[in-house]
């Protein structure tokens, strides 16, 4: 288990090296590379037209495109705010569902819940602590996120947004 474990660190330690480098320290494509889709969906809120427009449509699409789709249902993003532990677990339920009656073909593509990859979390760890929080004052999202974490205005309640946006 031990040697196991040290495998998929060495190799997450190559990837980030790899990032940290820049694009001459990756491999370079093999002609015959296929191409990977990966895109997740938050099981929060009753799923509406924008969802399907938005994501699901060219979900189901992209799995007609590609040899190699993956599609998670982004539990863990979903709890950045509270959420009361068993309607989320419906919710998840609810959503996978709803993937599968649009289109999404469990024979053509990896549809999972985030939060049942555990690499995923790791992962995320070592690339959240690669994130310094002067690069996150810049990004849109993180600055909504903290104002709404505060109980200030969101976009959402008239507030303005964009760069100018103070934190």
């Amino acid at each position: 288990m031990a040697i196991r474990s040290m495998r998929k660190a060495r190799g997450c330690w190559s990837f980030i090296r790899a990032l940290h480098k820049g694009p001459e320290a990756g491999q370079t494509p093999q002609k015959d590379a296929v191409k990977r889709v990966f895109s997740g969906i938050q099981p929060t809120g009753i799923p509406h037209l924008g969802n399907y427009l938005g994501a699901i449509e060219t979900w189901v699409r992209l799995q007609e495109e590609h040899g190699s789709v993956l599609y998670s249902i982004v539990d863990l993003h979903s709890i950045t705010v509270p959420q009361d532990p068993a309607v989320l677990r419906q919710s998840i339920l609810d959503m996978t569902a709803i993937l599968l009656a649009c289109g999404i073909n469990p024979e053509k593509t990896i549809l999972f819940q985030q939060s049942q990859v555990s690499e995923h979390t790791q992962l995320s760890w070592i690339l959240t602590c690669m994130v310094r929080l002067p690069r996150l004052q810049h990004l849109h999202q993180w600055k909504v996120h903290t104002r709404s974490c505060r109980g200030g205005s969101s976009p959402a309640h008239g507030a303005r947004s964009g760069s100018s946006t103070r934190v």
